[in-house]
């Protein structure tokens, strides 16, 4: 008996321990969304991006330090939710892709290596990233204030949109996708944006109201950075001035884009009218969340007219909302026009597609977090979540640094990213072979060529070497005219046999090697890939390698009768000149039809006058080496002459 009640005794102490355990177990707080209506909200937060970013597209960078007239926003078209070839959608895209094939624990080096096998154009940040990793300057490095100018740029903001529409709900998920794709050219501020973004969509599954949102989009980076410091003035004024937009916009103005305490480090400096940073910029989208007022089209509009980056920053803000609101509830204008089987450009999804593998994502990081999918009362799947708090960032300032990382790239991962520098230099190796395979090259005075050749393309390397990767990089100039130079050595080289041809034989001779050298170099120039700056140096070496051959050929032809060193060097500068303005006249005239900053350039007699001034500045000095080369040598000398009596 004594047994039987120590036993009972011992139990009754047991029980309520367990019960006890039980009971912390299930009060772990949760988050439950079903399935469907995940799918609906992701849905509402695409939509958004790709409504922010089409409505905004012909403001963009339009409107610096001034806020856009309520008469001149443009007005939506349905077909306008159509931006599949928008930079603002298929970077993130890459991420996505990244973790389909090679899982959700990728490496920041795989990541790395992805990035930098991108084919797409990039600017500021990104392709300063970009660019530093196809050197071979590994993550997070990449995007270091030592290796970039622009790591506090608006980039990873504006790309971050995909991290909360993946983990809704989870902050963390935002925070760790943050630290790898964000940092491949982001740091500080640069980086915090995105994660503020990212947390804010996470958020908008859950709570619609704005503070709310905006609020766990802060809990998400450091509270000691400047861009928490932005946010937290945004709200603090909007509390102030709720009807007075203009008002919080100039404070907004006078603190983060006048003020050179809050301009630190960045690519464009203080002073100037255009500001990527991502602080200012994420006032902005905040402008749009607030005095949106949960307004569809206003959310857009606020943010749009804030100016400035003013297509990206009404895409978070309205990607944020609709998220909050979901596809179904959506006004029909936006969502009418949806094309859904198109591919976003340099990707393998199409709309529908990407809604499949971000609710594939989402179940994967639910799992991974704790949670689980269960399926409900009425019959669906829910994703239950684990509520956690942020594991928020260390604090880190572009303007101050922290020491770099010692992360490196394996050989074997330097493999992987595409490019061989061998293709840099085949320009080289056709000058040199043309000498050899000409007979009437085989001497050492046809060699004589190589000179300036050779002094003109050191000169293009210096002046690459000063000038900055984010603007090389959007037109890579010196590629261009290292292409030029070889055309012109090629044109001289033979020279004997085009002054035996009929001239309009030798026209068409002459423009095939153009083209045949131009995509030589412009292969060179992407290191043999194929890509989109591969096609961008292409179109701009024709561009200016015509209207050079164009006008050589008018010179040439005005030289037939008297010809003399003075005369020829005038007519050429002359007849480039007449030549270009033509050129740039239609070049900038094709520019003011493209919504954005390019629309801004116009036609003016000063730009076009600019303009030709510039190219045949350009021109000139890249053929005069080679016209000094055969005035000193006799068989340049010969050769000149000869194709001018040809004309």
């Amino acid at each position: 008996m004594i047994r039987i009640f120590t036993f009972c005794f011992l139990v009754s102490l047991v029980i309520p321990v367990t019960a006890n355990l039980q009971d912390q177990t299930d009060s772990i707080p949760v988050r439950k969304i079903s399935l469907s209506e995940y799918r609906d909200k992701m849905m509402g937060g695409w939509i958004g991006q790709m409504v922010g970013v089409g409505w905004g597209a012909p403001t963009e960078f339009a409107y610096l330090s001034r806020i856009i007239p309520d008469d001149e926003i443009p007005a939506w078209e349905p077909d306008l939710v159509n931006v599949y070839n928008q930079d603002d959608m298929y970077v993130e895209m890459t991420f996505l892709r990244t973790m389909e094939e090679h899982g959700t624990d990728v490496s920041i080096k795989q990541a790395g290596i992805d990035f930098a096998n991108s084919a797409y154009l990039l600017w500021v940040a990104n392709r300063v990233g970009r660019t530093n990793l196809r050197k071979g300057i590994a993550p997070p490095n990449s995007g270091h204030p030592k290796y970039s100018n622009a790591s506090d740029a608006i980039d990873y903001q504006i790309e971050a949109d995909y991290s909360g529409l993946i983990a809704p709900g989870m902050p963390n998920v935002v925070i760790g996708l943050g630290n790898k794709f964000g940092r491949l050219m982001n740091y500080g501020d640069g980086l915090y944006g995105g994660i503020f973004v990212g947390a804010m969509y996470a958020e908008a599954f859950f709570d619609s109201d704005i503070q709310n949102i905006i609020s766990a989009g802060l809990a998400a980076i450091p509270q000691e950075s400047q861009y928490a410091e932005a946010v937290r003035d945004v709200v603090k004024w909007h509390s102030m001035y709720p009807d007075d937009f203009e008002k919080t916009w100039n404070l907004i103005n006078e603190k983060y884009h006048l003020d050179p305490e809050y301009r630190k480090f960045t690519s464009s400096p203080p002073g100037s009218d255009n500001n990527i940073d991502a602080k200012l910029n994420g006032a902005y989208i905040v402008m749009g969340l607030l005095y949106g007022e949960g307004d569809t089209d206003k959310t857009v509009i606020e943010s749009m007219r804030c100016g400035q980056d003013s297509d990206c920053n009404p895409s978070n803000a309205a990607g944020i909302l609709y998220t909050t609101i979901g596809y179904k509830n959506l006004p029909e204008k936006y969502t009418s026009g949806l094309k859904r089987d198109i591919k976003f450009s340099f990707t393998d999804y199409t709309f529908d597609e990407l809604i499949d593998v971000c609710e594939r994502f989402a179940i994967e990081f639910t799992k991974q977090t704790g949670g689980r999918v269960e399926k409900g009362k009425d019959g669906e799947d829910y994703l239950v979540i684990p509520v956690k708090e942020p594991i928020v960032n260390e604090l880190e300032q572009s303007f101050d640094p922290g020491p770099l990382s010692d992360n490196e790239f394996t050989k074997e991962e330097l493999r992987q990213i595409k490019g061989n520098p061998i293709y840099k230099y085949i320009l080289i190796l056709i000058v040199v072979l043309a000498i050899f395979v000409f007979k009437d090259n085989r001497n050492v005075r046809s060699a004589a060529i190589l000179i300036p050749f050779a002094l003109v393309w050191i000169l293009l390397e210096l002046m690459n070497s000063v000038i900055p990767p984010d603007l090389s990089g959007t037109v890579d100039v010196a590629s261009i005219f290292k292409t030029m130079i070889a055309s012109i050595a090629m044109l001289l080289l033979i020279g004997n046999s085009l002054s035996a041809m009929k001239r309009y034989m030798a026209v068409i001779v002459a423009l095939v090697l153009v083209v045949l050298v131009g995509i030589v170099g412009a292969l060179g120039a992407s290191e043999g890939r194929y890509i989109a700056s591969t096609k961008i140096t292409f179109v701009g070496y024709l561009v200016i390698s015509i209207l050079w051959l164009i006008g050589i050929a008018l010179s040439m032809r005005l030289n037939f009768r008297k010809y003399t060193k003075l005369r020829f060097n005038l007519l050429t500068i002359l007849c480039l000149f007449i030549v270009n303005i033509v050129g740039v006249y239609i070049l900038l005239l094709g520019f003011s039809q493209i919504a954005g900053p390019w629309s801004r350039m116009g036609t003016s007699i000063a730009a076009v006058l600019g303009g030709s001034l510039i190219f045949t500045l350009f021109q000139y000095l890249l053929t005069l080496p080679y016209i000094i080369l055969a005035y000193t040598n006799t068989v340049y000398g010969r050769r000149l002459g000869d194709i001018i009596r040809k004309s």
